[in-house]
């Protein structure tokens, strides 16, 4: 299996190539799908954003993978080395908006429609409004949040009703290493703890609450809590955020009740493969931000599934934040915004596909998504079954389940094509040696495993040995239960046709890697002739 700098490296290497196959893709484009009119009324909404080529792109003579087809569609390039000398194929994703990198910061406000959810917020209670943006480190999260911010705070003021004026107040924390930390307390970064008692809602014990009597005030608070939240330089960024900032405006009625309208800036995602190139503090960093992460991806899928009505909200602090998100409330109406920021960079052409990948799921709601799940799972989990699982999928599974192997993920799965499934045939002492086993990309000085991790892990290994028996058992199992159930399964994709709902389900599993692939695929053979074959009849 080819490497990933590999990959990069082909991919530049026929840049002309890959640049003469978007330009022939493009003109196989269907029309582009209408705004939904209803779209506002729905619980969720899915927006990417494209930020443009940086300086270190172009430097690297890196060129665009991205094409946007306004308003809703986005068309995606990936290049790979599963055919002798490259593969290129263009994998096509609709959301309810997408920006290109020429898009300003005042139109993706209005397309978010903060000011209706403002308005809303400040005429009634009982809503929770939400806005999580999503993607890897240095695609420009924060910048984004922070603009979304600058314009609700001069709403916020110039919308206030006369009569019966709301009261406003502010908090903002940061969840980090697990950690929760206040960003406007005195003195900074004061700990938060975020716990739920009895199945209620999240309450946030030691969390300072900041009244607003006017705009100054909102501008003020919102400056000092971007200036104290935790920044690193990592491989992708030299000012990464490294923690998910969590920002709530509250804006309470006479009735006593209220509405809250949060701002959520996740922490840049990073796979494994550059975490472990960052200093050991960084690491542990990206290991955490990745489990909330994973956790938060569990919480999606719990939710499509008809096998359970659990959602795993109390995987993590962030989910727990975030579970008003997950579960419908008689007494409280909710609404979700992801906005997924992307890097349109043949550098960062894997990071980009996780990304979109990523969101998929929070496209799928209503009845639709039930039916898809339904379908797609039959009786069991999406989870059941590892031969369906995606190199991020099996990340999070050890992190949860086998947390001793944590820091030697780079050296049990080196790169984005590896699955748990490889671990299956190993023995204890086999599963150990590889372990104990440095890659040729880690650094001598700075290994991944002390000494001491190294016992720990050596005392861990059988048991370690047999939750993988038993978790390859329960695969086999469900393939044997989806074989019994084929002509049954069959007939339910015949039921439901190619729906958008049942296309993007499938994508989920990793599976498929054509998944949401359009029009034709370019192929390089070992002789350097360009092929080009239907996507659908390679």
């Amino acid at each position: 299996m080819a490497s990933g700098q590999d990959s990069l490296a082909n991919a530049l290497k026929n840049k002309p190539i890959i640049v003469a196959h978007m330009r022939q893709h493009q003109k196989l484009w269907d029309a582009p799908p209408e705004l939904d009119p209803n779209a506002a009324s729905h619980p969720i909404q899915v927006f990417v954003r494209v930020r443009p080529l940086l300086q270190r792109d172009v430097d690297s003579d890196a060129f665009s993978l991205v094409m946007v087809q306004a308003p809703r569609t986005i068309h995606f390039t990936h290049p790979t080395n599963r055919w002798a000398g490259g593969r290129f194929a263009t994998k096509t994703y609709d959301a309810d908006g997408v920006f290109d990198e020429e898009t300003n910061n005042d139109t993706v406000y209005s397309r978010l429609g903060l000011q209706d959810m403002i308005q809303q917020a400040l005429s009634e209670s009982g809503h929770e409004f939400c806005v999580m943006a999503y993607g890897q480190t240095g695609t420009g999260k924060t910048y984004t949040t922070t603009a979304l911010e600058e314009r609700l705070t001069a709403d916020l003021f110039s919308l206030m009703p006369d009569d019966n004026k709301p009261k406003l107040s502010l908090t903002a924390f940061e969840i980090r290493g697990g950690k929760a930390y206040d960003l406007l307390s005195e003195p900074p970064h004061s700990p938060v703890q975020i716990t739920s008692t009895n199945g209620s809602s999240a309450s946030y014990p030691g969390l300072s609450s900041h009244p607003l009597s006017d705009q100054g005030d909102l501008v003020g608070l919102l400056a000092k809590a971007k200036e104290l939240r935790m920044t690193r330089s990592t491989v992708k960024n030299d000012t990464s955020s490294r923690s998910h900032c969590i920002v709530t405006l509250r804006v309470e009625h006479v009735n006593g009740d209220g509405s809250d309208i949060v701002i959520v800036d996740l922490a840049g995602s990073e796979r494994s493969s550059y975490a472990t190139k960052n200093d050991p503090e960084r690491v542990k960093e990206s290991i955490e931000t990745n489990k909330g992460l994973a956790a938060l991806k569990d919480c999606i899928r719990a939710r499509l599934s008809s096998a359970t009505q659990h959602i795993p909200w109390r995987g993590s602090k962030l989910t727990m934040v975030l579970r008003g998100a997950f579960e419908q409330s008689t007494k409280r109406s909710s609404k979700l915004i992801v906005l997924a920021c992307v890097s349109p960079s043949v550098i960062d052409s894997e990071d980009t596909m996780g990304t979109l990948k990523y969101i998929t799921p929070f496209q799928l709601t209503g009845n639709a998504a039930v039916d898809a799940a339904t379908d797609h799972t039959a009786e069991g989990s999406v989870l059941d079954n590892t031969a369906e699982w995606s190199h991020e999928d099996s990340v999070g599974y050890i992190k949860r389940q086998l947390p001793k192997l944590i820091p030697v993920i780079p050296r049990l799965l080196p790169d984005p094509s590896s699955t748990i499934e490889s671990l299956f045939p190993l023995s204890s002492a086999e599963l150990l040696a590889l372990a104990s086993t440095p890659t040729p990309d880690e650094d001598p000085a700075t290994p991944l495993l002390d000494s001491r991790s190294t016992n720990q892990l050596r005392s861990w290994i059988d048991a370690y040995h047999k939750k993988l028996a038993g978790l390859q058992k329960r695969s086999v199992d469900e393939e044997q239960r989806k074989a019994r159930k084929a002509a049954s399964a069959k007939r339910g994709v015949q039921r439901m046709g190619a729906t958008k709902e049942a296309q993007l389900l499938r994508s989920l599993d990793g599976l498929n890697l054509e998944a949401n692939e359009t029009g034709f695929v370019t192929r390089i053979d070992r002789t350097g002739q360009v092929v080009q074959v239907p996507a659908k009849e390679e």
